[in-house]
């Protein structure tokens, strides 16, 4: 979900039509994935869970009320508690703060692929992580700057997230 000048919206990749039914098929493949990465936030981090699914029962009820169907048709394939997530393939990323979240809530990072050797740095606490496929990472983007190297063989990072404006919209 996004916002856009004050309005929300379905992201262009899981709006309905003959191009964009790949972006609904990936939700749906992974379902579950994304309904144990949510029980794995209400585990360690406890109040962010319950104000990430508050909102989106909101906005479940917002895109009913508004009759926005399209809204309500990804609404019933998306069980994560984070509203946005963002899949980055085969790049670099340089050190950086995160924009859309807030600083108290973790973003999630699963980072997967046919790669060897990858490390995820934060710089601000001199720590440098193995980063090999499989790996899950949660933590306050917005608050601590990090960065990933590049590699050359294939890798994905899928990045959940809440994103304040949408937050805001839902009144939480």
């Amino acid at each position: 979900m996004k916002m856009t000048n004050g309005v929300l919206e379905v992201s262009a990749s899981l709006k309905g039509g003959r191009f964009n039914n790949e972006g609904r098929e990936w939700l749906q493949d992974n379902y579950r994935l994304q309904s144990l990465l949510s029980a794995a936030t209400r585990i360690i981090h406890p109040e962010m869970y319950q104000l990430g699914r508050e909102c989106m029962l909101r906005l479940q009820d917002w895109a009913r009320k508004t009759d926005d169907r399209e809204m309500v048709e990804v609404l019933k394939i998306w069980p994560s508690i984070f509203g946005s997530l963002s899949i980055m393939v085969n790049r670099s990323s340089p050190f950086h703060l995160d924009r859309n979240g807030r600083v108290e809530f973790f973003d999630q990072l699963l980072t997967v692929g046919e790669y060897r050797n990858l490390d995820i740095v934060f710089p601000t606490l001199k720590v440098r992580c193995k980063y090999l496929p499989g790996t899950v990472l949660a933590f306050s983007g917005k608050q601590l700057e990090h960065g990933v190297g590049e590699v050359a063989e294939d890798r994905a990072c899928v990045a959940w997230y809440m994103q304040q404006k949408v937050h805001a919209a839902m009144e939480i």
